[in-house]
């Protein structure tokens, strides 16, 4: 984007950030007048976002300011590794859940990288790189966890036919193929739902910043495009990697 940043879009002053903090006095009241405990919770979580928040914003900072290729390498593979943590909680019954969900994030991340390169879409520098691969790592990570826990589900509910057509001289592959369809295309709908209502019911988050920042419509628009098409494939490449590991477990782990 060669347009300039949008000078009507100022710095916030640390008053006017404490200020947004007002947005929790409603709901809180409510909560402490309908008794729903919920006022220690979203004061929690809104304090440990703020300095979560403030704390990679000064990383990317020196990150951008170093223009270091192995920093920026670094970096995703940290990234990378704190997903797939939170990827694998979802998958406690399968050995191994962690190096499961790294690989299949690390393959959403390197086909993102590889094409994102091969065609010029994004520059190999810091402030393009992080915050589009962060939406990239973030999205398989969820999709991850949600292939965990449906495989798991979709495995409990159809055993008896899983043991019917191994005992018929189905392969592992074969008797576990629905259950493999199944994990794939629920952990999809999110993505695929997104593509559908983009632009119809609401404006997503990288279009909307980079319009904030000056950017004329159709340029971030352009790129929205991109990153939307990434997130899809990523979501993809992390289901299917996710189902193909994880039903081998069924039979190696005798899950049975």
């Amino acid at each position: 984007m060669d347009e300039p940043l949008n000078r009507d879009m100022k710095d916030l002053s640390p008053l006017a950030l404490l200020a947004a903090f007002a947005f929790l006095a409603v709901p809180a009241l409510v909560s402490q007048w309908q008794r729903l405990g919920l006022t220690r919770d979203m004061l929690w979580a809104a304090l440990r976002g703020t300095a979560q928040l403030m704390a990679i914003g000064y990383v990317l900072t020196a990150v951008f300011a170093a223009e270091s290729w192995w920093l920026l390498t670094l970096l995703l593979v940290l990234m990378i590794a704190v997903a797939s943590r939170s990827a694998a909680r979802r998958g406690a019954p399968f050995s191994g859940a962690f190096w499961m969900a790294f690989l299949a994030i690390a393959a959403a991340e390197a086909v993102a990288l590889a094409l994102w390169g091969a065609f010029q879409l994004v520059a190999w520098k810091g402030q393009y790189v992080l915050p589009m691969s962060g939406m990239v790592i973030g999205n398989a990570m969820t999709v991850a966890g949600l292939s965990f826990e449906r495989m798991w589900r979709e495995f409990e509910q159809t055993k008896p036919l899983i043991l019917a057509k191994l005992a018929l001289g189905a392969t592992p592959r074969q008797a576990c193929q629905e259950v493999i369809e199944q994990t794939v295309k629920a952990a999809m709908i999110p993505n695929i739902d997104t593509l559908r209502t983009i632009g119809l019911v609401h404006l997503p988050g990288m279009m909307t910043g980079a319009i904030l920042a000056g950017a004329p419509p159709l340029v971030a628009v352009k790129y929205q495009l991109v990153i939307l098409l990434t997130l899809l494939s990523g979501a993809a490449i992390a289901a299917m990697v996710i189902s193909f590991l994880t039903y081998r477990c069924f039979f190696v782990q005798r899950l049975f």
